[in-house]
């Protein structure tokens, strides 16, 4: 064989190698680019949230959606091309979120955070609601999971956004908010001002839930408290509105009548008992547990709404009879 014969055909050995490797590569090429580009694709418009279970693998994970066979097979060669082995274990957002997202979601473990969300001023019955309708696990009915320090619920839990994830249980955060909220309010019963005219704690937190629910705004926490602080000190009945409405709870119907005014078998009917209610009406904030405990009886013995959130305080009864007809009777 010559010199030239044998170029020729060393040339076209070469050349039947680069086909062979083209017809190899490009398909790869191909189907690689077809997993990059199908991953950009909209997981689904059913689902708004996927639970990973404990142990679960992506193959096992792809079998729960209806995939066809082709989409399948382009998942999983993105998962291998990228390397992605590992699935944890959590609650995933689905809603919006493309093949790639959720695949690198689940990866990294970035499950969902939900908020929950205890305001002051709630009794259990609105507490309860808040609770049904969050996405923890519900290990808690009716609050027996909380410690028996005190008989009542309102009043022990702290008012505060919490965030969990699904797995979570509710029995979790109820004593993690118990357990704060009664921490600060035994160091805060260390301070408390001498001549405070409660004789314990469970007065005080009773107290702080009235002017809880009474008080329209931050500013008159501590002048409202002094109010009910000045009545007590003198036997004078609280007369709280408030209180009655918790006694009829949970089928108040939202008016306040003359009968429910008169009604001796109400025990929060601080219009008929001459002494605070058995238990708190809601939970508390911080500050307004500060404005009862830290504070002090001032001047006044009434006060009515003006209908601004804020309220109109008298030192006598004939004050306050003029500040009824100035702001509710006109």
């Amino acid at each position: 064989m010559g010199l030239e014969e044998l170029t020729l055909h060393l040339s076209s050995k070469i050349s039947n190698i680069s086909l062979l490797i083209l017809s190899i590569v490009i398909p790869i090429i191909v189907l690689i680019g077809s997993s990059e580009s199908y991953s950009h694709s909209r997981v689904t418009d059913d689902l708004e949230f996927y639970s990973v279970k404990e142990g679960a693998s992506f193959n096992s994970i792809l079998e729960d959606f209806p995939l066809h066979p082709v989409q399948k097979f382009l998942l999983k060669v993105y998962l291998k091309v990228n390397d992605i082995k590992l699935a944890q274990a959590g609650y995933y957002h689905l809603k919006n979120k493309s093949w790639k997202k959720f695949i690198v979601s689940i990866n990294n473990g970035d499950v969902v955070i939900f908020k929950l969300e205890i305001p002051a001023g709630k009794n259990q019955f609105e507490i309860k609601k808040i609770l049904l309708e969050s996405n923890l696990k519900n290990d808690c009915n009716n609050f027996k999971c909380l410690e028996g320090r005190y008989d009542f619920i309102e009043g022990t839990l702290k008012p505060d956004t919490y965030f969990y994830k699904h797995s979570d249980s509710l029995s979790e955060i109820l004593q993690r908010s118990q357990d704060e909220f009664l921490k600060f309010s035994l160091n805060l019963w260390e301070e408390k001002e001498p001549k405070l005219p409660l004789a314990t704690l469970s007065d005080a937190l009773i107290l702080a839930s009235i002017v809880e629910k009474e008080a329209g705004n931050e500013d008159e926490k501590s002048i409202i408290a002094g109010v009910f602080l000045h009545r007590i000190s003198i036997g004078m009945k609280l007369q709280a509105d408030p209180t009655i409405i918790y006694g009829l709870m949970p089928d108040f119907n939202g008016d306040i009548t003359k009968a429910n005014l008169r009604d001796k078998n109400n025990p929060y009917n601080t219009y008929q008992i001459s002494a605070l209610p058995p238990t708190p009406i809601s939970t508390i904030s911080q500050s307004t547990l500060e404005a009862v405990i830290l504070g002090m009886k001032n001047d006044y013995l009434y006060f009515v709404a003006k209908g601004d959130g804020t309220h109109q305080f008298s030192k006598t009864y004939k004050q306050h009879l003029e500040a009824v007809e100035k702001y509710q009777l006109n």
